[in-house]
């Protein structure tokens, strides 16, 4: 059994050398043509005014012919102003939603979102050159399991902090839980990790760390976007700019 992965942090569609909105039609053709089984996604809008409304997993979805989309709302609401809020329930928000996506062309049996803790009081930071205020977002992650031709296979779509000690706490406690789901099924956690490989591999034992640069999308000079793998073997590694993001997406196919 093979299994074709692509992560991407999609950057709410924003095209990848203006950094200007994309239209439904200009997204659907980002994507377009990709073989893959599974997508998860990051940073994607849903219902937003900024992003014209767009359900971005959902063109995603249908642009790539895959029948299977689940989303986690992290903040709802119009994101641009003062009424965001994160929601009490991540899973299936309705109305205006920023959050994580996954796609796929296998059934979902069950899935469940993972709300990471955060640091909950504004930080100083080094903004134009002068000291700001910043705010530690509010991070999920969405976990399937998917029933393949193969058996159940679990996939995870997630986006952690920014402060890479938090994301390494907030790392440590999805793999646990993970494992504690399922630890005899293949395993594959997708996302933008906001960690280097050397900050990952500690953390993730027991997975395989596919290596691939992907940011900036441009020049990539890290890997912040990882696919860690657990009871299947990694064939095929391809980091792809696409038209839109300022991440590029790592594709991986797995076997077992």
């Amino acid at each position: 059994m093979s299994l074709r992965v692509l992560t991407l942090n999609l950057q709410r569609g924003l095209d990848g050398r203006t950094a200007q909105p994309t239209d439904a039609a200009g997204l659907a053709s980002a994507v377009a043509g990709i073989e893959t089984d599974v997508v998860a996604l990051q940073e994607v809008d849903r219902g937003q005014p900024r992003s014209g409304g767009q359900d971005q997993a959902r063109l995603v979805a249908d642009s790539l012919g895959l029948a299977h989309v689940r989303y986690a709302a992290t903040l709802t609401g119009d994101v641009r102003s003062r009424a965001r809020q994160i929601p009490a329930r991540s899973g299936g928000h309705p109305g205006p939603a920023y959050g994580v996506a996954l796609v796929s062309r296998h059934p979902v049996l069950a899935w469940f979102v993972l709300r990471y803790p955060r640091i909950r009081v504004p930080l100083p930071s080094w903004r134009a050159g002068r000291i700001a205020r910043w705010e530690d977002e509010p991070r999920a992650a969405l976990v399937a399991v998917l029933q393949t031709p193969a058996g159940p296979v679990v996939v995870c779509s997630t986006h952690l902090s920014l402060l890479a000690p938090m994301a390494a706490v907030q790392l440590g406690r999805l793999l646990r839980s993970i494992d504690g789901l399922a630890a005899s099924e293949p395993a594959l956690v997708c996302g933008d990790l906001n960690l280097d490989p050397w900050a990952t591999r500690p953390i993730a034992r027991g997975y395989h760390l596919p290596a691939a640069l992907t940011f900036p999308a441009a020049t990539p000079r890290r890997q912040l976007d990882h696919v860690l793998v657990r009871g299947a073997e990694v064939s095929q590694v391809r980091a792809r700019r696409l038209p839109v993001s300022d991440h590029r997406a790592l594709a991986v196919t797995v076997t077992w």
